[in-house]
């Protein structure tokens, strides 16, 4: 989309705006908005992500920290779960949240909740990283043990990027219906294919004007 088919698109939102309850039109308007700013965008060759929906409000330091314990004790047994120190934990997590905003440039608010899925994805796919024992809140310090956050990242990155793909899918699975029903009176694609190999068979191929 280039910068006239942008603003097009943006005038014709607007007037729609004017001439409907926006109230009643809010979210639809809002959507259609995000959409041809995002397909500018795209066009601009920008890399646009979709916003990340975090598993739970987090308002302060000791909501990631609880957070944090409460998945490890839904994941490890009872007697292997670490000592907990509210000292260290609240350091680690001050500067888990400062490199979050800084390595996104995003609000403090945000990287809070970007932090607490990061800590999610964490202990929810044990697996991947291989702790040999249940870890402490240290595993988001950001010196030696940056990998932990760098991985979980890639993680959330590779499961946006799938998500994108199926959505895609779909959006083309349900243009191809639309073109079914409005074009082909009925019959399907394949059904005109095989319609179409018979006449070329009894008639020949028609040869295309150059």
């Amino acid at each position: 989309m280039d910068f006239a088919e942008f603003l097009d698109e943006i005038q014709k939102l607007i007037v729609s705006s004017q001439q409907g309850d926006l109230f009643g039109n809010k979210e639809a308007l809002i959507k259609e908005s995000t959409e041809v700013c995002v397909k500018f965008l795209k066009g601009q060759n920008y890399s646009v992500r979709p916003p990340i929906n975090y598993p739970a409000k987090i308002t302060k330091l000791d909501d990631i920290i609880s957070m944090f314990y409460g998945f490890l004790s839904n994941t490890y047994e009872k007697h292997l779960l670490p000592p907990s120190n509210i000292k260290r934990d609240r350091a680690v997590a001050k500067a888990f949240i400062e490199k979050r905003m800084q390595a996104d440039r995003i609000s403090y608010k945000n990287a809070m909740q970007q932090c607490a899925l990061i800590v999610q994805t964490v202990l929810r796919t044990p697996d991947v990283f291989k702790f040999e024992s249940p870890p402490t809140f240290g595993v988001f310090g950001q010196a030696e043990m940056g990998w932990v956050t760098e991985r979980a990242i890639r993680i959330i990155n590779d499961q946006i990027n799938k998500d994108e793909v199926i959505a895609t899918e779909r959006a083309i699975d349900e243009m191809t219906e639309r073109i079914e029903e409005k074009y082909t009176m009925g019959y399907s694609l394949e059904e005109l294919a095989a319609c179409q190999k018979k006449l070329e068979g009894q008639y020949g191929k028609k040869e295309s004007k150059t």
